[in-house]
């Protein structure tokens, strides 16, 4: 047995393929059925349940520049409404589309703020990206209102398994693919869903239930994202079942409160969705509240359902990555950078060059 793999097996994790498996029955088929059974726990026991509700979804383009960026790209907002007989939200995103690509690749990025990718669209654009920018405040409050504003309103509440607030955050990036994919020319086989921290979370959750998304690319996602809870040191359970980040989650979930062994499953299930597509996971050195063993531990015990399909998986030395490795090998691609929490220049470029290199 190798290092990574006894670090993996100390944790305990639960079993990705299930308890009753033996060495040989694996198969693709297989786990298709086990990828919709882990969905399913997943949703009754972590996320919750999107809504059942059916919708009709409509885009109108409210402003429109055709020299954004110094004449670099076009830049749309879109004011995006979806309604339902029994309910109605809208929210506006942004798109920016460069000028000297034609069908260009995706990123769809959730956005802490009202900015085109927080600030950085002008470096994206350069490398021959669209950009679809969503500020994430605008699909659902990111505070205790008991889902009362925004996509919240799309679903009959229940305390133990209704969606929490990265599901919705997640449901409507999924939203915003239907209309650009209907209404916009990209390369449709190479869209990437991106977000930091929470939103690296709710990026988790939009790959994973998602198929459309190429790549899912996921920067210092930290607990209920690429870190395992089993083992890990800095943000636990506990600490997400804070006033506003408990509406984050299905109520479900901090059933688990103080037992996070009984946990039945960890997070290289939710990790193991996006097979046999991309998934990118980074890290930051000195961010112990994320847990960077944790969040690499956590590709790595998700590599084998990507090797299912033929596909490497995390492709690593036998040994914890240091700071500055870039691991871009395989299916699941993984960097450490040097620093603090925060979504850095160097992220988005290590992410731009595993795309460029897999042509996801």
């Amino acid at each position: 047995m190798g290092f990574l793999q006894s670090e993996i097996e100390k944790r305990r994790i639960p079993e990705l393929f299930g308890t009753d498996v033996k060495g040989g029955a694996v198969s693709q088929e297989f786990w298709r059925e086990r990828r919709e059974q882990i969905k399913e726990l997943l949703s009754g026991q972590f996320a919750g349940y999107a809504t059942r509700l059916s919708f009709k979804t409509n885009g109108t383009v409210v402003r429109e520049e055709q020299n954004g960026f110094g004449g670099k790209a076009v830049v749309k907002t879109v004011q995006l409404d979806i309604r339902s007989d029994f309910s109605h939200a809208a929210f506006p995103f942004q798109i920016a589309l460069p000028k000297k690509a034609e069908n260009p690749p995706l990123f769809l990025y959730l956005s802490f703020t009202p900015e085109i990718a927080d600030g950085l669209g002008e470096e994206i654009l350069d490398e021959g990206y669209a950009i679809a920018s969503v500020c994430y405040q605008d699909m659902a409050p990111d505070y205790y209102d008991e889902h009362k504003n925004g996509l919240g309103r799309f679903c009959t509440r229940n305390p133990f398994d209704s969606w929490g607030k990265l599901k919705i955050w997640s449901w409507g990036a999924s939203r915003i693919l239907d209309y650009i994919l209907e209404n916009e020319s990209i390369d449709e086989e190479r869209a990437a869903v991106m977000g930091h921290s929470r939103l690296g979370k709710t990026a988790l959750l939009a790959g994973a239930f998602d198929e459309r998304f190429s790549l899912t690319a996921a920067i210092q996602s930290g607990a209920g994202g690429a870190a395992l809870f089993r083992g890990k040191s800095g943000e636990q359970i506990e600490n997400l079942n804070g006033r506003g980040s408990r509406l984050w989650f299905a109520g479900n979930f901090f059933e688990y409160l103080g037992k996070t062994e009984e946990l039945p499953f960890d997070q290289h299930f939710l990790l193991s969705l996006t097979a046999p597509r991309h998934l990118y996971v980074s890290s930051a050195a000195e961010d112990g509240w994320a847990d960077p063993r944790s969040e690499f531990l956590g590709c790595a015990a998700a590599s084998k359902a990507f090797e299912l399909y033929g596909k490497k998986g995390l492709v690593t030395p036998d040994k914890y990555p240091e700071t500055g490795d870039v691991l871009c090998e395989g299916s699941i691609g993984y960097h450490m950078r040097e620093g603090t929490h925060y979504l850095s220049r160097d992220d988005w470029h290590r992410v731009m060059d595993y795309r460029s290199r897999h042509h996801v």
